[in-house]
């Protein structure tokens, strides 16, 4: 019996999934999109509480930032169905 260290196993590429960048970049819009519109949310909803008067931008920002990170959130859950079936 020899005594020798065993042969490293032959790499077949890399362990961590492959980054998709407009995956990447539909997930980082999505996110901000959200952040903002919640952000917009907060601050008419502080403002109201206050009964002072909302600027209009605050409302316009959570009406349309949220549902579009919202429809942008569903895509990336249909991205994923469709990766994974490919896969």
């Amino acid at each position: 019996m020899a005594n020798t260290s065993p042969r490293p196993l032959p790499d077949h590429g890399s362990s961590t999934p492959e980054r998709n960048l407009p995956r990447l970049i539909l997930m980082v819009t999505a996110v901000a999109l959200a952040i903002i519109g919640l952000l917009s949310l907060t601050a008419v909803l502080i403002t109201a509480f206050f009964q002072g008067t909302v600027w209009p931008g605050f409302v316009a920002g959570a009406y349309i930032c949220l549902p579009v990170a919202f429809i942008l959130m569903i895509l990336m859950v249909i991205s994923g169905f469709r990766t994974r079936r490919r896969a």
